[in-house]
C-alpha cells in the first residue's frame, strides 16, 4: 500500500475505527479478554466484508473505493461468477453488523452489575457514532457514488 494513501484511509475510516475503539472499551468494562476477542472479531468481520461484497462493486476493481478497501485488501478478492453486489451486500452488512450490537450487550451486562458513569458515557458515545454519525457518513459516500444497483440507496 502506498504510504501517501494511509492518511486518506484513516480519514475515511475514522468513524468506524472510533466505533470499534468505543465498543472495545465497553466490552473491556466487563471482560478484557473478551474485549480483545471483540476487536479481533471486528477486524475479521471487515475482512470478511471485503471478501464477500467488495469484488462485486465497480469501485473495487477500478481502485476508487472511498473507504480504501481496494488498498486494504490488496485487491486479493475476486468475484465469483453469477453473484452480484445486490446479492452480496446484505450478507456482508449482516456480518459487519454483529460488531455494532455486541457492545450494547456488554453495556447492558455492565449496568446489571451496577451503574457506572464511565459505561454510560462510553455507551452514549458509541450510540452516537454507530447509529447516527456512521449512517450519515455512509449516506454521504452513497450520494457521491454512481453505482445504480446499490441495495442501500438505489439511484432513481
Amino acid at each position: 500500500m502506498p504510504t501517501e494513501e494511509i492518511p486518506k484511509l484513516l480519514r475515511e475510516n475514522a468513524w468506524q475505527l472510533t466505533m470499534y475503539a468505543l465498543g472495545t472499551a465497553l466490552v473491556a468494562i466487563v471482560s478484557c479478554p473478551l474485549a480483545i476477542l471483540y476487536l479481533a472479531l471486528s477486524l475479521a468481520s471487515n475482512i470478511a466484508y471485503m471478501a464477500i461484497v467488495c469484488p462485486y462493486c465497480g469501485h473495487y476493481g477500478l481502485g476508487t473505493c472511498k473507504a480504501g478497501f481496494h488498498l486494504l485488501s490488496g485487491g486479493n478478492f475476486k468475484p465469483a461468477p453469477g453473484k452480484t453486489f445486490v446479492q452480496q451486500f446484505p450478507i456482508g452488512a449482516g456480518i459487519v453488523g454483529v460488531g455494532w450490537f455486541i457492545p450494547l450487550i456488554f453495556a447492558w451486562i455492565s449496568f446489571m452489575r451496577g451503574f457506572s458513569w464511565l459505561a454510560a458515557i462510553l455507551l452514549l458515545a458509541f450510540l452516537i457514532v454507530a447509529f447516527w454519525i456512521l449512517p450519515k457518513d455512509s449516506q454521504r459516500h452513497c450520494a457521491e457514488c454512481e453505482m445504480l444497483d446499490c441495495p442501500r440507496y438505489p439511484k432513481k
